[in-house]
């Protein structure tokens, strides 16, 4: 069941959430995120409003429990450089086919 998501944080320069989008929004959007490709082996899902790749937060930690069903950074295309955007739509060029991330 997907009982928790955390927004541990943003990749962004500024590490601020952009204006256009709200963290509900971003909340939201992962929700329906479809998967992708792993980067440097972190799991990937691409939104509406941005990618969101696998956090750091609890990797290894024993606090990570089942009630989390993935910890993610929002990674939105107008906060990243254009290699960095490149790097996350190749992962996710096949995207779109195996649904909703959450019904894995």
């Amino acid at each position: 069941m997907f009982a928790a998501l955390l927004i541990a944080s943003l990749v962004a320069p500024s590490n601020t959430v952009s204006t256009s989008a709200s963290v509900e929004d971003l909340q939201t959007d992962f929700e329906t995120a479809v998967a992708c490709r792993q980067i440097d082996g972190r799991n990937v899902w691409k939104g509406e409003l941005a990618y969101y790749i696998q956090s750091y937060v609890y990797e290894g930690d024993a606090a990570a429990s089942a009630d989390v069903a993935e910890v993610a950074d929002a990674v939105l295309p107008e906060d990243n450089s254009a290699e960095t955007v490149r790097e996350f739509e190749e992962a996710c060029a096949m995207a779109g086919s195996g649904g909703p991330h959450a019904q894995k």
